[in-house]
């Protein structure tokens, strides 16, 4: 049958774009405004414009074929807050799975400061715990408590929800008491939408997993009711709606409906699509990447032999929701991003703040008036004056004004600020197409770059020239190619299953017979949805595969063909996984055991692609001069040249050459040629723009002092570097995080990474240069080709501080020229010692922590040392993770490596070098204007604590005085304690704390700087050599995570005694951690490694969040991962009420966490805080203390636990555990900030609802009274009961100025332990001799004779 027309429609923020494809192949285009109260009415009304105009183009005027649409309604839905007021049902004990998240605080050191917690999708108060319980292995451990829980919805009853989504932990394995409690669900709550996860994601991880199938509860019934009112509008237009979703292709109506989720992302896809179609099938360019730049933000994505690249993950806002969609990477720079100057640190930053619709970019004439690119673009004439065809004027003058004043800043040019704010827009997006390629194993070079977007053709040329990607090809009307993406796009279904198997244990018919049932159900489906039992089908799986113990998987595709091999299927499994390791990881084990996780089966509309017609061929390759729209001059390079404005509608025919400089003009974008690159039409009508025929560009040879000129004029060749450099830092983080294989690294990101100079000074990084203290310890050669390793605290004086940081480290060579250094490393899970995971508080050496591995050459001038290795893997009880991630931190410098080469072959070495060491003094400029001007010239004193040691020593005192000395501020640790002989002491590195200064210094006054070492020399640091810290070796170390902790709490304390926008209170600084051990029944030996989380201190902006933790990136290991591998049941894992400090601002909440152990073992445990409580500060009341309890003969929860419980120390090894012991860990809470008394009584009742306070610590702590049964405040009993407590601390010496509340003095405390804690106080230092290598040490004994004398008086405690 002919084909009819064919209508795509894509709704947009701004506009709603129309693509119909005539039945030979011609594209008839039309854009309206959105009308963004109802999308489909935008939709009716851009269908009845492209009506028009085929009725006069074509006299047609009959129904379409089909109409394919690609809608935000679902994604604005969760972004706007105005999807279905939705309930959540979770399992008992994992409440908090929404509010945490996965604990993770983006940013560098610093940014808790300023970190603002996302609200939930479904707040606390709508979230109901079922009291079930079904194991990893999918058997019922804990039978649904029907008639508990048919209880417990009383109060979501009286809220009246208008959706409930149900996520059970390992209900994928057994979906059971998710089926039972939704018949309960239609009963209690009749009309109210209920979804499942197991309907919605019947996958591992239980955070993702909630977040789906919440999300798809969310906007269902927003979802269903468009689709309605779609149908009923477009019912006269078209027999045939089909919905674009998230992956590319089409579903129906009715399917989008009831998985709206999945539909979330339809925008960007619906683009790739339409380069998929027009592009890669009918260009002889195959591999692509995608640049679409719109007005807030650029997408990028790959393809790959002109496949879209499917990801599993899909982020709207702050929630990755897991549903299959095409591989965008999304960067905050676009059309509308502002350009913002910060006068501390002397730097221009572009986004990702952006200028909205409203008021929109100066040049809008809405009434901005800060610089955008838009207004950057027109200021250097590459825009006309008259955009969509005319119909919208420019303000050029208030484009020009408004960038004019971000030049004064600078104090330069209105053009020079402006290339300024290009290039760094530029530089942006050149470091996320650089990530979507790299990502994938892939060189951008090796692929031709495709824009699009309202923004996209303006800065394709500069972007295909900082790529090397050529050709640069801007499709006809790039501004509504996801219309045409959706017009030519197909019908797919998937279905998926949980397959969690080793693939020593599959046989092929179990995983034939798997997805032969997800083929039936798919093609089931797609016939439904077509109307058509004979619609032509394609067929195709796949399988997502890992080896054991990674944590990202391979999604491996194979076919029927494939599956029909019974003999063969797994070997080629294992062939396709091993060639796309290699491909994305330079690597790949032959004989390491793989895993699978799920299995898929999709189902794809095989007929015929939707043929486009190409253009005719042109007689001449010069334009007709009757497409000229103008010339005018426009600013490149810092030069002004004549450029010629074309009009592209008179210039698609095939073969057209257009010289640069030009703007090729259409209704929707602008397309900038550059000089020296020319753009030629090709038979689609596309642009393909690539550099002219010529000698090699000439390149400017600087001297040192010329380049140094050069920074002077033109100070945004500095931040355009900083930029890159911040760029290929994220390049080294994706590979360590994608490559490693120990959980620490790939799971909670314990890896660091960094570039220097050449005199090894840190200029991006973050716990600073470990190549100073490097180059001071290496006595050899440094050659080309050289790759170092070592983890040796002492050699290194500290850059790592303990065994298990192993640190590699390359020098970096530019035509054999050593420009630089590039270091990472990692906390690998075992590197031998005296426990599993080489963390013994028991150790009593060095010796005793772990393999030493002195500075040695991994790689001699390019040979590696196999034989090293060797020892290295044989010393480690991981070994095979150990060599992953090896390879993972060698593979991450080598990157870095060669992308610093990159800068340099762009800017010349002389250049690199001028600007790296302006953006060193711009730094030392930022923090000695802070220093000058916002700490003041008291001195300051504070003395925080590590409550013992493990061996019942303790407490141990982390003293520091701060002041200014000339131009310097000193921070002086005199007053420590001697070291330990257990692992605690912290070698602490000079450098380091210098880098941890700087980034909170600036975390409040420019967060979004890149810190380098440009101001250590303003900081001065004595550290007394034999204390905690500074031992001497020795000394372990293995447990110097307290102290790692403690020196950050003692920084921020300083500071906010200077300025009160520091001043926080204590909270969960640490990262404590649990080893279990031992080996399962079948003789697999296993080892679990984790860190805690705890309470944030609550800040200046506001309460501190529960369960995080204050330390960057790193995040907490999915509950259903941890039992997937290890012989437990995690029974809880939530935030304990009342244990966040009260004041005006609360400090966050501990954690508890229940681990139920299946298999008998070992666990060594770590943490602190259990006697001397977080600090509250200017009146708020300390966090809560840590507490760990064994439970022991089954019996908790019974009414035997009392008499078998055991009270755990804070530190302590070879804790022997038998299957049914239970191990409760609580962690510590964050102190509070200013007077509770004041804090909202509101606030305090919807925390009691939402269970993160209490109805008694609401009263006790906070003077509120609030009603249980509905949890009103009770106005009259709130204000007595505040007025008789405000009374009642009169005379107890409570003040809300600067003053310290860690719940007693130190004397009290210790006499209250063993009341308060269960556990006996530990003995002073004192008391014994000192014992070790640091006994004949001045300091040492002169700190003995004084505390001696003075006792624990001589800590000046309370208020310090």
């Amino acid at each position: 049958m002919a084909p009819g027309y064919r209508l795509g429609v894509d709704v947009g923020g701004t506009f709603t774009d129309v693509c119909v494809i005539t039945p030979d192949g011609q594209m008839v285009r039309a854009k309206v405004l959105t009308n963004t109260s109802d999308q489909s009415i935008g939709v009716q009304e851009g269908v009845l414009k492209a009506r028009a105009i085929l009725k006069e183009k074509y006299n047609w005027e009959g129904k379409f074929e089909y109409i394919h649409h690609g809608t935000t309604t679902g994604t604005n839905a969760i972004l706007e807050g105005k999807g279905a007021k939705a309930g959540l049902i979770v399992t008992a004990g994992h409440k908090d799975i929404l509010t945490v998240r996965r604990s993770q605080i983006p940013g560098g050191l610093g940014a808790w400061i300023n970190f603002v917690q996302p609200p939930p999708i479904v707040p606390l108060e709508r979230t109901v715990e079922a009291v079930e319980r079904v194991t990893i292995g999918g058997e019922v451990f804990k039978a649904l408590d029907e008639k508990v829980f048919r209880e417990s919805l009383a109060d979501l009853k009286r809220q009246k929800p208008e959706a409930i989504s149900v996520s059970l932990l390992n209900s994928f394995s057994n979906n059971i008491h998710e089926n039972r409690i939704r018949e309960i669900l239609h009963e209690e709550f009749p009309g109210v939408e209920v979804v499942t996860s197991t309907d919605v994601l019947p996958e591992i991880q239980e955070y993702e997993r909630t977040v789906t199938t919440t999300a798809n509860a969310i906007v269902k019934p927003v979802v269903k009711r468009y689709m309605q009112n779609l149908q009923k509008m477009l019912k006269d237009d078209t027999d045939t709606i089909r919905i674009l979703k998230s992956d590319g292709d089409l579903t129906s109506v009715d399917i989008a409906g009831e998985l709206p989720v999945h539909i979330l992302m339809s925008g960007p896809a619906g683009g790739v699509k339409a380069v998929s179609h027009l592009v890669a099938k009918n260009t002889p360019y195959k591999n692509l990447i995608t640049l679409d730049m719109g007005g807030t933000s650029t997408d990028c994505a790959l393809l790959s032999g002109s496949d879209v690249i499917i990801r599993r993950e899909t982020n709207v806002g702050p929630l990755a929701v897991k549903a299959p969609s095409v591989d965008v990477r999304t960067v905050g720079a676009g059309g509308g991003s502002i350009a913002i100057y910060n006068d501390f640190t002397k730097q221009l930053r572009v986004g990702p703040e952006s200028s909205g619709a409203t008021p929109g970019p100066a040049a809008y004439g809405k009434g901005g008036t800060q610089a955008t690119v838009t207004d950057a673009n027109l200021t250097l004439g590459y825009l006309p004056s008259k955009l969509l065809g005319g119909a919208f004027k420019l303000d050029v003058a208030a484009a020009a004004s408004a960038v004019e004043s971000i030049a004064k800043q600078m104090g330069m040019e209105t053009t020079t600020a402006a290339e300024g704010i290009i290039s760094l827009v530029n530089e942006a997006m050149h470091g996320a197409l650089r990530l979507v390629s790299v990502e994938q194993g892939f060189d951008p070079r090796d692929f031709a770059l495709v824009a699009f977007g309202g923004a996209g053709p303006l800065h394709a040329n500069s972007l295909g020239k900082l790529l090397g990607s050529w050709p640069v090809i801007v499709p006809p009307s790039p501004g509504i190619l996801c219309a045409q993406g959706d017009a030519t796009t197909k019908m797919s279904h998937e279905q998926s299953c949980t397959y969690i198997k080793l693939f020593s244990d599959i046989t092929t018919a179990d995983l034939a017979a798997s997805l032969g049932e997800l083929k039936d159900a798919c093609m089931k489906t797609m016939k439904e949805a077509l109307g058509n039992d004979n619609a032509p089908l394609k067929i195709g799986y796949q399988s997502d595969m890992r080896y054991k113990g990674q944590a990202m998987t391979l999604t491996v595709d194979f076919n029927d063909d494939d599956l029909k091999d019974t003999q063969g299927l797994l070997k080629t499994l294992r062939i396709k996984f091993g060639g796309m390791h290699e491909q994305q990881f330079g690597f790949s084990h032959d004989d390491a055991e793989l895993e699978t996780m799920r299995m898929r089966a999709k189902v794809v509309d095989a007929s015929e692609e939707v043929a486009i017609s190409s253009i005719e061929k042109s007689e001449s390759s010069t334009p007709p001069e009757e497409a000229v729209v103008m010339k005018q001059e426009i600013t490149y390079e810092g030069k002004k040249v004549e450029a010629t404005f074309w009009d592209r509608s008179k210039l698609m025919k095939a073969g057209i050459i257009i010289p640069g400089p030009a703007v090729v003009t259409e209704m929707d974008s602008n397309t900038l040629i550059l000089p020296g690159y020319v753009g030629e039409i090709d038979s689609m009508g596309n642009i393909l723009i690539s550099p002219e025929e010529k000698a090699p560009e000439q390149k400017t040879v600087h001297t040192k002092e010329s380049a140094q000129q050069l920074i002077k004029e033109q100070p945004i060749i500095s931040t355009l570097i900083s930029s890159a450099l911040g760029s290929i830092r994220q390049e080294m983080d994706t590979l360590m995080l994608r490559c490693a294989m120990s959980p620490a690294i790939r799971e909670q990101q314990d890896e660091f990474n960094v570039i220097t100079n050449t005199r090894g000074q840190m200029l991006v990084g973050q716990f600073g240069s470990f190549i100073t203290q490097f180059l001071n310890g290496w006595k050899g050669t440094v050659e080309e080709g050289d790759i170092f390793v070592t983890n040796d605290v002492y050699q290194i004086d500290g850059a790592v501080s303990h065994l298990n940081d192993v640190i590699v480290l390359l020098p970096i060579y530019h035509e054999h020229k050593l420009i630089g250094w590039a270091a990472n490393f990692g906390h690998l899970t075992d590197v031998q010692g005296k426990v599993p995971g080489s963390m013994s508080i028991n150790a009593g050496t060095i010796f005793e922590d772990g393999l030493q591995i002195p500075i040695v050459k991994l790689y001699d001038k390019g040979v590696y040392n196999k034989a090293l290795t060797d020892v290295f893997f044989r010393n480690s009880r991981q070994p095979e993770w150990f060599q992953s991630d090896l390879v993972a931190l060698v593979a991450a410098c080598k990157t870095a490596a060669a992308r610093v080469c990159e800068l340099c072959e762009r800017y010349g070495v002389e250049l690199y070098e001028a600007a790296t060491d302006d953006l060193l003094e711009q730094n030392r400029v930022a923090i000695k204007t802070i220093i000058d001007t916002k700490i003041g010239n008291e001195k300051s004193s504070f003395t925080d604590f590590i409550d013992d040691d493990g061996n019942g020593i303790g407490p141990y005192a982390i003293a520091c005085t701060m002041q200014k000395e000339g131009d310097k501020l000193v921070f002086d640790w005199d007053g420590t304690s001697p070291q330990s002989n257990t692992s605690m002491n912290f070698y602490l590195s000079i450098t380091m704390f210098k880098m941890f200064i700087g980034y909170y210094l600036l975390a409040v006054y420019d967060p979004h700087c890149v810190v380098n070492d440009g101001f250590h020399d303003l900081i001065e640091i004595r550290i007394p050599t034999g204390t905690i810290l500074r031992p001497v070796r020795p000394a372990a170390l293995s447990c110097r995570t307290h102290l790692l902790g403690r020196v950050m709490d003692v920084m921020q304390a300083l500071f906010g005694q200077r300025n009160p926008a520091y001043r926080c209170a204590a909270g969960f600084s640490d990262s404590p951690h649990l080893f279990y051990s031992g080996f399962k029944p079948d003789g697999e030996w296993f080892l679990l490694y984790q860190i805690g989380f705890g309470g944030v201190p609550a800040r200046p902006i506001g309460d501190g969040p529960d369960c995080h933790c204050l330390f960057p990136a790193i995040k907490s290991i999915p509950t259903e991962n941890i039992e997937l591998y290890f012989p437990l049941i995690l029974e809880a894992n939530e935030a304990l009420a009342d244990s966040g400090g009260p004041g005006y601002f609360r400090g966050g909440n501990a954690q508890r966490t229940l681990y139920r152990f299946l298999s008998e073992g070992e666990v060594s445990i770590h943490d602190d805080r259990w006697l001397i409580k977080p600090w509250g500060v200017n009146g708020g009341s300390p966090g809560s203390r840590s507490k760990k309890a064994l439970y022991t003969n089954n019996s908790y929860g019974t009414d035997k636990e009392k008499e078998n419980t055991v009270l755990l120390q804070s530190k302590q090894d070879h804790v022997h555990v038998l299957p049914g012991d239970v191990l409760e860990w609580i962690t510590w809470g964050g102190g509070g900030l200013g007077d509770p008394l004041t804090r909202p009584a509101h606030i305090v009742a919807t925390e009691v609802h939402r269970k993160l306070v209490t109805v008694a610590g609401a009263a006790n702590n906070y003077g509120v009274v609030v009603r249980p049964s509905d949890f009103s405040v009770n106005e009259g009993a709130t204000t007595e009961l505040r007025q008789k407590m405000r009374e009642d601390r009169k005379g107890t010496g409570y003040t809300e100025e600067l003053s310290y509340d860690r719940g007693g003095k130190m004397k009290e405390l210790m006499e209250r332990c063993e009341e308060e804690t269960g556990l006996p106080a530990p003995k002073p230092q004192w008391i014994k001799n000192p014992y070790g290598p640091h006994v004949g040490l001045p300091y040492v004994k002169e700190w003995y004779k004084r505390m001696r004398e003075k006792g624990l008086e001589g800590w000046d405690f309370q208020t310090s």
